[in-house]
């Protein structure tokens, strides 16, 4: 049984939901005298223990490192069973909801950050140790701060706790830039006071200096590349007076100071697996580069369920623009690889693609399904996915079936301990070779210390900065990419894509490159290559080798009737007239309006009456 060093204790009483200024308006509801309290540095700790929680780490104890939580479904790398209703904004007709669960619970967790960074400097003769927790209060508020960023763009700007007469009780929203700039100096404040992973207080599961860094980069790369963006497009939501790139040197200057760090350092698992065993380990305390993660526990009564599910069978998968972003295995894209495909099997696309993949999707070379997992009863004994609910109970729609996460060890099912990976060095690296590129100022030492570090690990040859922009590839705004972009900008986001697939990041990413509509309007999401399931699902001869125990006739697949494609490969939402093959629609959201989310009505309500301020709300909404 591993040994957990992170003490589980909350000092911060729940608080029932209400508005912004109901939050802000109170002290937190606990037992403790803030003038007592606040006297030792171990108090410090507990305070911060309480901070700990699904509003920081973003998922309940009973779900690890679940995509189907992350936030993250409205992307173009996998569907689930259904199109996505975010995506689907043909008819909406912009109405602002009346309240908001994510501006609710911001400024709850954020009210609660200020009362202890306002209380945390009463310890006198401060150590190392009291700065550490110091640290990790900076970083929880810059953390809800950003999350708020993403979703409402410029928020009212909180950094004390306010009674119920402060004049700051309902401030009007704070420009973008300057939330984006007050979060950067948290992250600044944090850097400073934080230890590095396993000195003192860095201990597991716990913030560190490395946690903060990274999330620098991210909210450099982000907000600096939106505003460039942005900016460029002339979109509605560009920032007047600002091309961002102020932020895409922060953003660079963090990720130095990980390299100096950390160099190459970065996990490697065993051979063929070397990208695959990074996402299913017990204990990341020791694994470089693994820098923030949740930690599970028996001990501690602090467990999941989900392993069982998501390895053996779980209803989404992956698409085939997804599964195109792959590099071949010399390093290039396939436009101007000298490795060539014979076919579009899963076998043949894992055998001649970027390793990572054949370690990301399932193909049949693996065998049976229910070799890898006897214990779970809806393991299938098949060499393929399945598509249709008599093939698998939860069948992969795409044909695509996720492997990443995947973990072996039945008693996990319902006592999972695997620890749930949060962030990490990989995508710092990526955040700061992004901000040099677009900055236009990367080298080729900058490539090789991030870029190539990461291909290194699965032996796959590195970028070459003068190859790549000598390239002539046609880059397609509906994968991602920016036709007005050098080549290196345009390849860094692919080895993005790939890297940190089904991490949570990938809409954000659409979203602050500007190409929210490029990529999703009119697009009608497709998997695998369609003839191979149907040559495997319709053979009683390949079912009897793979001692399929269902009546045949009950999980052929029939064009037209249980299946679909688009060209020749899987339409997996064939039942929905909006992605019939020749007449739907496909997905579309509104580009003046759904970049951000509606401020919630009852806040813009609740401003103007109470003290006559104008809380803006986003373009497009009312």
């Amino acid at each position: 049984m591993k040994q957990i060093k992170i003490t589980i204790l909350s000092v911060v009483g729940l608080l029932s939901l209400g508005s912004c200024s109901d939050f802000l308006e109170r002290y937190p509801q606990d037992e403790m005298n803030d003038q007592s309290y606040f006297t030792r540095e171990i108090d410090l700790k507990y305070y911060m223990n309480g901070m700990y929680n699904d509003h920081l780490i973003r998922k309940t104890n009973n779900e690890r490192w679940n995509v189907l939580n992350s936030g993250d479904k409205a992307n173009d790398d996998y569907i689930t069973s259904g199109p996505d209703g975010s995506l689907m904004r043909h008819s909406s007709s912009g109405l602002a909801g009346e309240t908001s669960k994510t501006w609710n619970e911001a400024y709850d967790y954020i009210r609660k950050a200020n009362y202890f960074l306002e209380n945390a400097y009463k310890v006198k003769e401060m150590t190392n140790i009291g700065k550490h927790y110091l640290g990790e209060g900076y970083y929880c508020r810059a953390a809800k701060y950003f999350d708020l960023l993403t979703v409402f763009g410029g928020v009212p700007y909180i950094d004390k706790v306010l009674n119920v007469d402060s004049k700051d009780l309902y401030k009007p929203r704070s420009t973008r830039k300057y939330i984006a700039e007050r979060i950067i100096a948290d992250l600044d404040s944090a850097i400073v006071n934080l230890q590095w992973k396993g000195e003192g207080e860095a201990k597991s599961g716990r913030i560190n200096k490395e946690t903060a860094l990274v999330m620098k980069t991210r909210v450099g790369l982000y907000e600096g590349s939106w505003e460039y963006y942005h900016g460029r497009k002339g979109t509605k939501f560009s920032v007047a007076g600002s091309d961002g790139k102020t932020f895409l040197v922060k953003a660079a200057e963090a990720g130095e100071m990980l390299i100096a760090k950390h160099k190459g350092n970065l996990f490697k698992g065993s051979k063929g697996n070397e990208y695959f065993e990074y996402f299913n380990q017990k204990d990341y305390e020791k694994i470089p580069g693994a820098f923030f993660y949740k930690v599970f526990s028996r001990d501690l009564a602090v467990t999941h369920k989900w392993v069982g599910d998501f390895s053996a069978g779980n209803e989404f998968g992956f698409t085939k623009s997804a599964i195109d972003a792959y590099v071949m295995k010399d390093g290039k894209p396939i436009e101007v690889s000298t490795v060539k495909l014979d076919n579009e099997t899963l076998n043949e696309l894992c055998s001649k693609k970027d390793p990572r993949l054949g370690q990301t999707i399932w193909y049949p070379e693996r065998g049976r399904i229910y070799d890898w997992f006897p214990l779970f009863e809806h393991a299938y004994k098949t060499s393929y996915p399945g598509l249709i609910q008599r093939q698998q109970r939860e069948p992969s729609y795409t044909g695509y079936r996720t492997w990443k996460g995947a973990c072996f060890d039945y008693a996990e099912t319902n006592n999972g301990e695997v620890d749930e990976l949060i962030i990490r060095y990989e995508e710092g690296l990526l955040n700061f070779a992004e901000a040099k590129a677009i900055l236009g100022t990367i080298t080729q030492s900058d490539l090789d210390q991030s870029i190539n570090y990461i291909r290194a690990r699965v032996e796959m040859e590195g970028m070459k900065l003068a190859e790549v922009n000598s390239w002539s590839i046609n880059y397609s705004k509906q994968n991602g990419y920016d036709p007005a972009e050098t080549n290196i900008v345009n390849e860094i986001r692919r080895e993005r894509r790939i890297e940190l697939i089904i991490e949570g990041l990938r809409a954000m990413d659409i979203k602050r490159w500007a190409l929210y509509d490029d990529v999703f309007n009119g697009w009608k999401p497709v998997g695998a290559y369609a003839q191979e399931f149907l040559d495997y699902w319709n053979s009683p001869e390949k079912l009897t080798a793979d001692k399929f125990e269902f009546p045949f006739n009950e999980v052929k697949l029939i064009v037209g009737n249980n299946m679909d494609v688009i060209g020749e490969y899987i339409n997996p939402f064939y039942k929905n007239a909006d992605f019939k093959a020749n007449s739907g629609r496909g997905y579309y959201i509104n580009p003046d309006r759904d970049y951000l989310n509606a401020i919630p009505n009852e806040e813009i309500t609740l401003y103007k009456n109470k003290a006559g301020v104008i809380l803006e709300q986003n373009p497009g909404w009312f």
